[in-house]
Protein backbone atom coordinates (compact mmCIF):
# COMPACT_ATOMS: atom_id res chain seq x y z
CA UNK A 1 0.00 0.00 0.00
CA UNK A 2 0.71 3.91 -0.39
CA UNK A 3 2.88 4.90 2.41
CA UNK A 4 2.53 8.07 4.01
CA UNK A 5 4.43 10.77 5.55
CA UNK A 6 4.68 10.69 9.37
CA UNK A 7 5.59 13.81 11.14
CA UNK A 8 8.03 12.51 13.86
CA UNK A 9 7.43 14.68 17.00
CA UNK A 10 8.50 13.81 20.93
CA UNK A 11 5.00 14.32 22.10
CA UNK A 12 3.22 11.85 24.01
CA UNK A 13 -0.28 10.83 22.40
CA UNK A 14 -1.74 10.14 25.83
CA UNK A 15 -0.69 12.87 27.79
CA UNK A 16 -1.44 15.34 25.18
CA UNK A 17 -4.63 14.47 25.01
CA UNK A 18 -4.94 14.69 28.69
CA UNK A 19 -3.60 17.60 28.54
CA UNK A 20 -6.09 19.25 25.84
CA UNK A 21 -9.05 17.89 27.99
CA UNK A 22 -8.14 19.30 31.31
CA UNK A 23 -7.51 22.59 29.19
CA UNK A 24 -11.48 22.24 27.72
CA UNK A 25 -12.50 21.13 30.82
CA UNK A 26 -11.80 24.10 32.74
CA UNK A 27 -12.35 26.92 30.12
CA UNK A 28 -15.84 27.05 31.16
CA UNK A 29 -14.70 28.84 34.45
CA UNK A 30 -12.95 31.51 32.74
CA UNK A 31 -14.44 34.34 31.24
CA UNK A 32 -14.74 34.39 27.61
CA UNK A 33 -11.89 36.15 26.33
CA UNK A 34 -9.40 34.33 28.28
CA UNK A 35 -6.99 31.68 27.31
CA UNK A 36 -4.48 28.68 28.63
CA UNK A 37 -0.92 27.26 27.64
CA UNK A 38 0.83 24.18 29.64
CA UNK A 39 3.70 22.56 28.73
CA UNK A 40 5.67 19.50 29.50
CA UNK A 41 9.17 18.46 29.45
CA UNK A 42 10.63 15.46 30.18
CA UNK A 43 13.95 16.69 32.27
CA UNK A 44 16.16 13.88 31.47
CA UNK A 45 15.88 14.24 27.57
CA UNK A 46 14.48 18.23 27.14
CA UNK A 47 11.66 16.55 25.13
CA UNK A 48 8.51 18.13 25.13
CA UNK A 49 5.86 15.66 25.84
CA UNK A 50 2.89 17.65 25.64
CA UNK A 51 2.12 21.48 24.56
CA UNK A 52 -0.55 23.49 24.58
CA UNK A 53 -0.65 26.80 23.31
CA UNK A 54 -4.16 28.03 23.14
CA UNK A 55 -7.09 26.46 25.16
CA UNK A 56 -9.40 26.53 22.33
CA UNK A 57 -8.28 26.79 18.64
CA UNK A 58 -11.54 27.21 17.09
CA UNK A 59 -12.63 30.04 19.36
CA UNK A 60 -11.57 33.59 18.00
CA UNK A 61 -12.91 35.67 21.10
CA UNK A 62 -9.80 33.68 23.10
CA UNK A 63 -7.14 34.57 21.17
CA UNK A 64 -7.35 31.42 19.55
CA UNK A 65 -4.49 31.84 16.75
CA UNK A 66 -1.89 32.92 19.26
CA UNK A 67 0.39 30.07 20.58
CA UNK A 68 0.92 31.07 24.46
CA UNK A 69 3.45 29.01 25.02
CA UNK A 70 5.67 31.16 22.97
CA UNK A 71 4.24 34.22 23.61
CA UNK A 72 6.14 37.35 25.18
CA UNK A 73 4.34 38.07 28.35
CA UNK A 74 5.97 39.81 31.31
CA UNK A 75 6.71 37.05 34.11
CA UNK A 76 5.30 38.32 37.03
CA UNK A 77 7.46 36.92 40.18
CA UNK A 78 8.24 33.37 38.52
CA UNK A 79 11.98 34.33 38.19
CA UNK A 80 12.47 34.40 41.65
CA UNK A 81 14.19 31.07 41.94
CA UNK A 82 16.91 31.84 39.62
CA UNK A 83 17.86 34.98 41.72
CA UNK A 84 18.02 33.21 44.75
CA UNK A 85 19.70 30.70 42.81
CA UNK A 86 21.98 32.72 41.96
CA UNK A 87 22.67 34.87 45.42
CA UNK A 88 23.26 31.62 46.99
CA UNK A 89 26.59 30.91 44.60
CA UNK A 90 27.53 34.49 45.03
CA UNK A 91 27.66 34.28 49.28
CA UNK A 92 25.09 37.10 49.06
CA UNK A 93 22.63 34.35 50.92
CA UNK A 94 22.94 30.95 52.52
CA UNK A 95 20.19 28.63 53.51
CA UNK A 96 19.68 30.00 57.24
CA UNK A 97 19.97 34.11 55.80
CA UNK A 98 17.60 36.05 57.42
CA UNK A 99 16.31 39.12 55.30
CA UNK A 100 14.35 42.27 56.05
CA UNK A 101 10.79 42.43 54.43
CA UNK A 102 10.13 46.31 55.61
CA UNK A 103 9.49 49.48 53.61
CA UNK A 104 12.80 50.44 51.43
CA UNK A 105 13.20 52.82 48.89
CA UNK A 106 15.81 52.14 46.21
CA UNK A 107 16.70 55.11 44.62
CA UNK A 108 13.16 55.94 44.12
CA UNK A 109 12.03 52.51 43.83
CA UNK A 110 9.40 51.55 46.49
CA UNK A 111 7.94 47.80 45.82
CA UNK A 112 5.16 46.64 48.09
CA UNK A 113 4.11 43.57 48.33
CA UNK A 114 1.11 41.37 46.81
CA UNK A 115 -1.00 41.33 50.07
CA UNK A 116 0.32 44.80 51.52
CA UNK A 117 1.57 44.32 54.85
CA UNK A 118 5.27 43.79 55.63
CA UNK A 119 6.81 40.76 57.66
CA UNK A 120 10.05 42.31 59.20
CA UNK A 121 12.49 39.87 59.43
CA UNK A 122 11.97 36.85 57.27
CA UNK A 123 14.18 33.34 56.41
CA UNK A 124 15.59 32.94 53.06
CA UNK A 125 12.88 29.67 52.99
CA UNK A 126 9.71 32.16 54.12
CA UNK A 127 10.83 35.05 51.78
CA UNK A 128 10.84 33.06 48.71
CA UNK A 129 7.92 30.57 49.67
CA UNK A 130 5.79 33.43 50.08
CA UNK A 131 7.24 34.93 47.24
CA UNK A 132 7.72 38.83 49.52
CA UNK A 133 8.76 41.27 46.93
CA UNK A 134 10.78 43.52 49.39
CA UNK A 135 13.69 41.08 49.79
CA UNK A 136 14.03 40.07 46.17
CA UNK A 137 14.72 43.64 45.10
CA UNK A 138 17.30 43.69 47.56
CA UNK A 139 18.99 40.80 46.75
CA UNK A 140 18.54 41.71 42.99
CA UNK A 141 20.07 45.27 44.10
CA UNK A 142 23.22 43.41 45.27
CA UNK A 143 22.95 41.15 42.68
CA UNK A 144 22.92 43.42 39.87
CA UNK A 145 19.88 43.21 37.31
CA UNK A 146 22.14 43.62 34.39
CA UNK A 147 24.08 40.19 35.92
CA UNK A 148 21.36 38.81 36.69
CA UNK A 149 19.74 39.53 33.17
CA UNK A 150 22.92 38.36 31.77
CA UNK A 151 22.43 34.81 33.15
CA UNK A 152 19.21 34.46 32.12
CA UNK A 153 20.21 35.30 29.03
CA UNK A 154 23.08 32.97 28.44
CA UNK A 155 20.58 30.09 30.08
CA UNK A 156 18.24 30.39 27.13
CA UNK A 157 15.78 32.51 29.03
CA UNK A 158 15.52 35.77 27.44
CA UNK A 159 14.30 38.88 29.07
CA UNK A 160 12.86 41.90 26.54
CA UNK A 161 12.59 45.11 28.38
CA UNK A 162 9.95 47.56 27.37
CA UNK A 163 11.17 50.12 25.08
CA UNK A 164 14.88 48.90 25.31
CA UNK A 165 15.02 50.04 28.53
CA UNK A 166 17.94 48.36 30.90
CA UNK A 167 17.38 45.49 32.64
CA UNK A 168 16.58 47.41 36.09
CA UNK A 169 15.19 46.25 39.70
CA UNK A 170 11.10 45.92 38.10
CA UNK A 171 12.59 42.49 36.38
CA UNK A 172 12.17 40.71 39.46
CA UNK A 173 8.69 41.59 39.95
CA UNK A 174 8.27 41.09 36.27
CA UNK A 175 9.54 44.20 34.31
CA UNK A 176 10.35 42.62 31.01
CA UNK A 177 9.07 40.23 29.12
CA UNK A 178 9.49 35.99 28.25
CA UNK A 179 7.59 33.10 27.33
CA UNK A 180 6.10 30.21 28.75
CA UNK A 181 8.88 28.07 26.53
CA UNK A 182 11.64 29.72 27.72
CA UNK A 183 10.52 29.52 31.37
CA UNK A 184 10.10 26.23 31.53
CA UNK A 185 13.56 25.55 29.48
CA UNK A 186 15.19 27.42 32.96
CA UNK A 187 12.84 25.93 35.55
CA UNK A 188 13.95 22.56 34.98
CA UNK A 189 17.14 23.49 36.00
CA UNK A 190 15.97 22.56 39.64
CA UNK A 191 15.78 19.33 38.49
CA UNK A 192 18.77 18.67 36.47
CA UNK A 193 21.46 19.82 39.14
CA UNK A 194 21.94 23.48 37.85
CA UNK A 195 21.76 23.05 34.50
CA UNK A 196 19.03 24.79 32.29
CA UNK A 197 17.34 23.06 28.75
CA UNK A 198 15.96 24.16 25.97
CA UNK A 199 12.58 22.57 25.21
CA UNK A 200 12.57 20.51 22.24
CA UNK A 201 10.02 18.83 20.05
CA UNK A 202 12.32 17.06 17.17
CA UNK A 203 13.25 13.94 18.63
CA UNK A 204 16.95 12.41 18.32
CA UNK A 205 17.58 16.55 18.44
CA UNK A 206 21.21 17.46 20.46
CA UNK A 207 19.88 18.51 23.97
CA UNK A 208 21.24 21.96 24.43
CA UNK A 209 21.93 23.16 27.93
CA UNK A 210 24.14 25.21 30.03
CA UNK A 211 24.38 26.09 33.78
CA UNK A 212 21.92 28.30 35.68
CA UNK A 213 23.42 27.64 39.15
CA UNK A 214 25.33 25.32 40.94
CA UNK A 215 23.89 21.65 41.80
CA UNK A 216 24.05 22.97 45.35
CA UNK A 217 21.48 25.97 45.18
CA UNK A 218 19.26 24.28 42.70
CA UNK A 219 19.22 21.45 45.42
CA UNK A 220 18.41 24.39 47.89
CA UNK A 221 16.01 26.15 45.92
CA UNK A 222 14.33 22.80 44.78
CA UNK A 223 13.73 21.75 48.11
CA UNK A 224 12.29 25.22 49.15
CA UNK A 225 9.86 25.30 46.72
CA UNK A 226 8.15 21.89 47.94
CA UNK A 227 7.78 22.58 50.85
CA UNK A 228 4.16 21.28 52.12
CA UNK A 229 3.43 23.85 54.59
CA UNK A 230 2.77 27.21 52.82
CA UNK A 231 -0.58 28.86 52.46
CA UNK A 232 -2.58 27.79 49.13
CA UNK A 233 -0.14 24.99 48.75
CA UNK A 234 -2.22 23.13 45.37
CA UNK A 235 -0.08 19.77 46.28
CA UNK A 236 -0.95 19.40 49.99
CA UNK A 237 -3.17 16.51 49.55
CA UNK A 238 -1.48 15.22 47.08
CA UNK A 239 1.77 12.34 46.93
CA UNK A 240 3.80 14.11 44.87
CA UNK A 241 6.98 16.07 45.40
CA UNK A 242 6.39 19.04 43.59
CA UNK A 243 8.73 22.12 43.96
CA UNK A 244 6.07 24.72 42.49
CA UNK A 245 6.04 28.57 42.03
CA UNK A 246 2.78 30.95 41.06
CA UNK A 247 3.59 34.12 39.88
CA UNK A 248 1.09 37.09 38.48
CA UNK A 249 2.04 40.19 36.04
CA UNK A 250 0.99 44.04 36.83
CA UNK A 251 -3.08 44.05 36.42
CA UNK A 252 -3.47 40.33 36.58
CA UNK A 253 -2.82 40.36 32.99
CA UNK A 254 -0.80 36.63 33.38
CA UNK A 255 -1.68 34.18 35.89
CA UNK A 256 1.36 31.66 36.07
CA UNK A 257 2.34 28.30 38.18
CA UNK A 258 5.51 26.06 37.24
CA UNK A 259 6.30 22.82 38.88
CA UNK A 260 9.32 20.31 38.91
CA UNK A 261 9.11 16.85 39.92
CA UNK A 262 12.13 14.47 39.29
CA UNK A 263 10.45 13.62 35.53
CA UNK A 264 8.46 16.61 34.26
CA UNK A 265 8.92 20.12 34.50
CA UNK A 266 5.17 21.55 34.16
CA UNK A 267 4.48 25.25 32.88
CA UNK A 268 0.97 26.40 33.00
CA UNK A 269 -0.17 30.17 32.01
CA UNK A 270 -3.76 31.84 32.03
CA UNK A 271 -4.93 35.55 31.13
CA UNK A 272 -6.31 37.13 27.96
CA UNK A 273 -4.13 36.74 24.73
CA UNK A 274 -4.80 40.88 23.92
CA UNK A 275 -3.32 41.39 26.84
CA UNK A 276 -5.88 43.40 28.75
CA UNK A 277 -6.33 43.07 32.60
CA UNK A 278 -8.01 39.81 34.22
CA UNK A 279 -9.03 41.33 37.88
CA UNK A 280 -8.89 38.37 40.69
CA UNK A 281 -7.47 35.99 38.64
CA UNK A 282 -4.09 35.71 39.88
CA UNK A 283 -1.65 32.52 40.02
CA UNK A 284 -2.39 31.12 43.21
CA UNK A 285 -5.92 30.95 42.64
CA UNK A 286 -6.27 30.34 38.89
CA UNK A 287 -2.65 28.60 37.43
CA UNK A 288 -2.10 26.78 40.20
CA UNK A 289 -5.10 24.53 40.78
CA UNK A 290 -4.49 23.61 37.03
CA UNK A 291 -0.57 23.03 37.76
CA UNK A 292 -1.90 20.22 40.45
CA UNK A 293 -4.41 18.67 38.03
CA UNK A 294 -1.81 18.53 35.28
CA UNK A 295 0.49 17.13 37.55
CA UNK A 296 -1.71 14.50 38.47
CA UNK A 297 -2.61 13.50 35.06
CA UNK A 298 1.17 13.00 34.24
CA UNK A 299 0.81 9.85 36.81
CA UNK A 300 4.12 7.92 37.41
CA UNK A 301 4.36 6.29 34.29
CA UNK A 302 3.69 7.87 31.18
CA UNK A 303 3.90 5.23 28.16
CA UNK A 304 6.36 6.81 25.49
CA UNK A 305 4.55 6.28 22.53
CA UNK A 306 5.06 8.50 19.40
CA UNK A 307 1.91 10.99 18.43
Amino acid sequence: GRREAVSQTTLDAGLQARLEQLLADRLNTLPEANSMAALVVDNRTLEVRGYVGSADFSDPRRGAHVDMVRAQRSPGSTLKPFLYGMALDEGLIHSESLLIDAPQNFGGYAPGNFQADFSGPVSVSEALQRSLNVPAVDLLDRLGPERFAGRLRHAGLRLRMPANAAPNLSLILGGGSTSLEELVGAYTALARGGLAGRPRLTPGAAPHEVRLMSEGAAFIVREILENGGRPGNPFRESNQRVAWKTGTSFGFRDAWALGVTDRYTVGVWVGRPDGTPNPGHFGANTSAPLLRDLAAALGPDDARQQL
